[in-house]
């Protein structure tokens, strides 16, 4: 065999365990990745609830199973979210993404930003970023964090926002 055909095969081999890896990555990765369900019917259902509803249940918007939820207000960053919920996560779908973006991923930054997680068996089920044109709602909770057991709340029109378009969420006791 010729040491342009070694070569030829080399570079090959490298430039698909380059590939290989820029998709799949290390275990560490593997092991923080998880499957996102999608939140639009949370959301849709949420917002129609707090629009017609005087009391919500989260309970019964939900149509996957969790333990607990935390929603963050806005300027956390993504290592305070994974203290708080004692998990670290991405929801990135190639290693390359994670790479680049995971230190940003989970953080809020904005006036207007808000992220809720959902965790089932201490793994997160769902995590979104949403602002309060999409979700008018703020949560007001103690310590960011509800349980199933624990999930119900009074709506009220928030003085602080909008002129009571934005909705507050107030942890029954």
């Amino acid at each position: 065999m010729s040491s342009k055909r070694k070569s030829l095969i080399i570079i090959g081999a490298v430039l698909i365990a380059a590939i290989l890896f820029s998709i799949f990555g290390t275990p560490k990765y593997q092991s923080m990745k998880i499957n996102n369900i999608s939140s639009e019917t949370l959301i849709s259902k949420l917002n129609e609830a707090v629009s017609t509803n005087p009391d919500v249940d989260m309970n019964k918007l939900t149509d996957f199973k969790w333990d607990e939820c935390y929603v963050f207000t806005p300027y956390y960053s993504s290592k305070q979210v994974y203290e708080k919920t004692g998990v670290e996560w991405t929801s990135y779908k190639t290693f390359i993404g994670f790479l680049m973006f995971h230190s940003t991923e989970n953080e809020t930054v904005n006036d207007d930003q808000y992220l809720i997680v959902f965790k089932k068996d201490n793994k997160v089920v769902l995590a979104d970023k949403y602002s309060l044109s999409k979700l008018p709602i703020i949560f007001k909770l103690k310590d960011f964090r509800i349980t199933r057991d624990n999930a119900k709340f009074k709506v009220t029109a928030s003085k602080q926002y909008d002129g009571g378009k934005v909705k507050e969420l107030v942890l029954k006791e």
